[in-house]
Order: structure tokens, then sequence, then C-alpha cells
């Protein structure tokens, strides 16, 4: 991690802004929420970030890759915006484009029949 991003989380937790830095955390490295939080805590107990294991390039659209053609476009987002440190959109069109390239089709989600048919069973559900 840069020293100037490390000095920046310190300076939220003196002035008690611990959830402000925990976001912050979250917003340069693109890490969910509990490894954000358990970074920020580790910061305040031993007085550094931990490191972060970052994959290669290659490693990386290899996995994204593998998770695409299980057909979990959700969990290869997620996987490149935490190793990108990426925001989600720019993380999506960059799966996206991954999926493009190795002739992938990426849905990430059931498209609107199946929400259609969630919500009639859930009120047929409802109504018995």
């Amino acid at each position: 991690m840069d020293e100037a991003f490390e000095n920046e989380i310190r300076e939220l937790l003196a002035s008690g802004n611990k959830i402000p830095a925990i976001k912050r955390y979250r917003e340069e490295t693109g890490a969910g929420l509990a490894e954000a939080k358990t970074a920020v805590e580790s910061l305040e107990a031993s007085g550094s970030l931990p490191k972060r294991d970052r994959l290669d390039d290659s490693e990386l659209t290899s996995q994204v890759v593998h998770l695409l053609g299980r057909g979990e476009m959700i969990q290869a987002v997620k996987l490149y915006r935490e190793q990108s440190g990426l925001g989600l959109k720019q993380s999506r069109e960059a799966v996206q484009r991954i999926a493009n390239e190795n002739g992938i089709a990426a849905t990430s989600g059931v498209g609107c029949f199946g929400v259609v048919l969630l919500g009639f069973a859930l009120v047929t559900g409802l109504l018995t």
C-alpha cells in the first residue's frame, strides 16, 4: 500500500472516523466490507495495513474466464473489482470485454421472464 494512503487512513482513525476510514479503504482497494473492516482494524492494532495478494493480469483473466464459463457473472465482476481496485461499473465493463474476447455469452441474471416467474411464484405462495 502507498504510504500516503496509509497515513490518510491513520488520520481518519485518529479523528474517530472509523467508518469513513473503512469506506475510504474500500474506495481505494475495491475490497469488500468485511475485508476493509479487518484491514482498518489491523492498522489500528498493529500500525500497518495488511498486504493484499494480487493476481497478475493473466491469472486474473484466467479466473474470470473460468467463472464466466460456469455462468458466474456476479462472482467474476466481484473478483475483478477486488483485484483491480476499479469501481463496479468499470469492473463489469472489463468482465464483459473479457467475455467478448473469449467468445463467452456473459449474462448477469435470469432475464425478465425469470423475474416475472419468481414474482408469480411468490404471490401464488403467499395466497395459498
